[in-house]
């Protein structure tokens, strides 16, 4: 995707951080897990990634670690689109199986000048709940 195609999924008021979330969607891990943005707005990030072979477990579910990526990923494209960040810490509890298309919805629960908080949950295509995570992020200050 180029910066048109990022620029035609955010919201106005974010279009300004389009070349910062151009990088976070073309790095190394996120292509290879194969994510893709579907909505960008200042309060609501919105990425999803479909379940390929490679990414499930031996019982031929998404594997957790498939999971968390989408969680990790959407979180850290909200978190350093205004501004540098970095993952401090991220809590996740898996309610089911991952299969099909998952989809990550990533909403502030705080912001402050040093650290923000993000509720991240993941579904499958049938709308049901995957994972929930609480993640933080720690704001980088003079890059």
């Amino acid at each position: 995707m180029d910066k048109d195609g990022i620029l035609a999924l955010m919201a106005d008021d974010v279009k300004g951080y389009a070349d910062a979330v151009l990088d976070m969607y073309n790095a190394p891990y996120a292509r290879f897990l194969g994510l893709e943005i579907e909505s960008l707005e200042k309060d609501r990030t919105v990425c999803y990634l479909d379940l390929r072979p490679e990414l499930m477990n031996s019982m031929g579910r998404g594997h957790g670690a498939s999971v968390y990526g989408l969680i990790d990923h959407t979180f850290a494209i909200a978190c350093n689109m205004s501004h540098p960040s970095t993952g401090q810490s991220c809590n996740v509890i898996y309610y089911r199986p991952g299969s099909g298309r998952l989809r990550a919805v990533c909403v502030p629960i705080n912001r402050s000048r040093s650290l923000e908080i993000y509720d991240v949950r993941t579904y499958n295509d049938d709308g049901k709940l995957v994972a929930s995570a609480t993640c933080t992020a720690f704001i980088l200050k003079g890059e």
